[in-house]
């Protein structure tokens, strides 16, 4: 099949419908996640039961991000984003049912939650590798980091007006009428996803090799990039720890707002708005000055140390004064980070398995999440529901990960990866010794 050409325009067709059906879809998305977690607050008080729910939802990508990364790769990937969202929203629409004719304090409600958020997670864990593999084929090569930017920005931009309304919504209209609006924004999303037409290139010299046979050596290869590239590895190391060590703070965030800051339900939703509208900020930054070489190591590593040592300083200004502007702030450091975490990411990976690398990344990174979530519930209802005690561990830990792996220099040559045509340059991957945090 003859390669397609990529777009010469920025705003074309393929990425507007992409973009737009990502706000949408992430409007519902979010609304039901904040409203979901203040639900199972109200009904059962139990951190261990928020922690495991959060688990829940990672669990699917922590197992399966791997083979969705393959099948981005293989499979038609503007189909494969329209088919989740629909199947999405069917989904939701049979849980939304269910809110309405079940009884609301019983049992049976948290089990459609649970199954609600492992049902999406699994959707999403398909879905993702093929969006962000797509990405660079859908805008000019030196827009890319621009393409990032809205993408995240975009999305970024519905999560903010979503955080700001669940708590307010939860309290005004209820959980299920959420729950059914979930449902629609992902039908529409689906929708309009299949206008979608997004270069697809093909089959491989390999197809007439046994399918398991195939998928094991396109697996592999994924595997195999990811551990030779040593700036790579050790960035996937890296937000490794910093993951697990700030599971406690997402996890115990409702406790932190209602117990010990004593604010409404509502504030649990401005809060997460405000680190929302900061990390929107922070991508439109990002695409609009992009930062790079020594820049970029300066952007990355001071934000990440930055936004550690604002966890515990939380705790010291207990007042809604204080606590806006600073999610605001430790949100548009994540949206810094994360725009040339992911330009780096799709620069340094070859097109034709891009997604499985995207994937095994992400995975990686995120493979620590539910351990860290489950452990900190368990543990924050063992001693006492002490909230100023877990969010000290939480952020003196994940500061010293950060200063631990900018330690790094294979990390920060990454960082400083040198731009040509508007694009990094891929880098080789580097074989060799151990790097700074002891790997081979």
């Amino acid at each position: 099949m003859p390669a397609e050409k990529v777009p010469a325009r920025f705003w074309n067709r393929n990425f507007t419908l992409l973009w737009q059906g990502q706000v949408v879809s992430s409007i519902g998305k979010q609304t039901f996640a904040l409203a979901a977690m203040l639900w199972l607050k109200h009904l059962t008080g139990s951190g261990t039961l928020m922690g495991l729910s959060m688990t829940a939802a990672l669990l699917p990508m922590v197992l399966l991000g791997p083979v969705a990364g393959v099948l981005a790769d293989r499979w038609r990937k503007d189909r494969l984003i329209a088919w989740t969202d629909l199947l999405g929203g069917l989904l939701v629409l049979a849980a939304a049912f269910l809110f309405f004719v079940l009884p609301p304090s019983g049992t049976a409600l948290i089990g459609v939650v649970f199954a609600v958020t492992v049902a999406t997670g699994l959707l999403d864990t398909f879905s993702q590798p093929a969006i962000g593999a797509s990405l660079p084929d859908l805008v000019p090569p030196e827009r890319l980091e621009a393409a990032n930017s809205l993408n995240l920005g975009g999305v970024q931009a519905a999560v903010f007006v979503a955080q700001g309304l669940a708590g307010l919504l939860f309290v005004l209209i209820g959980m299920p009428t959420l729950v059914l609006a979930n449902a629609l924004t992902y039908l529409y999303a689906g929708g309009s996803e299949l206008l979608l037409k997004i270069p697809h290139r093909g089959r491989t010299a390999g197809e007439k090799k046994q399918p398991w046979q195939r998928f094991r050596e396109e697996l592999l290869e994924g595997f195999r990039f990811v551990l030779a590239h040593r700036g790579l590895r050790t960035s996937v190391l890296l937000y490794m720890a910093l993951n697990f060590f700030i599971a406690p703070v997402i996890v115990l965030l409702p406790f932190f707002v209602e117990d010990y800051l004593a604010l409404g339900p509502q504030w649990y939703g401005y809060l997460m708005a405000g680190f929302g509208l900061g990390a929107l900020l922070g991508y439109l930054v990002a695409g609009a000055l992009p930062a790079r070489g020594k820049a970029r190591e300066v952007v990355v590593a001071g934000g990440l140390v930055a936004q550690s040592a604002l966890v515990p300083v939380l705790l010291l200004f207990p007042y809604a004064g204080f606590q806006l502007p600073a999610f605001v702030g430790i949100g548009m450091l994540e949206g810094l980070i994360g725009v040339n975490f992911i330009t780096l990411l799709q620069a340094a990976t070859p097109p034709a398995f891009r997604g499985r690398v995207q994937s095994l990344a992400t995975t990686a990174s995120a493979a620590v999440m539910p351990l860290g979530m489950a452990l900190a519930g368990i543990v924050f209802d063992q001693v006492g529901q002490n909230v100023p005690l877990l969010f000290s561990l939480s952020g003196g830990l994940t500061l010293l990960g950060s200063l631990a792996g900018l330690r790094s220099k294979r990390f920060r040559e990454f960082l400083r990866t040198r731009i040509a045509s508007g694009v990094d340059e891929p880098q080789q991957p580097a074989g060799g010794g151990p790097d700074a945090l002891g790997r081979q």
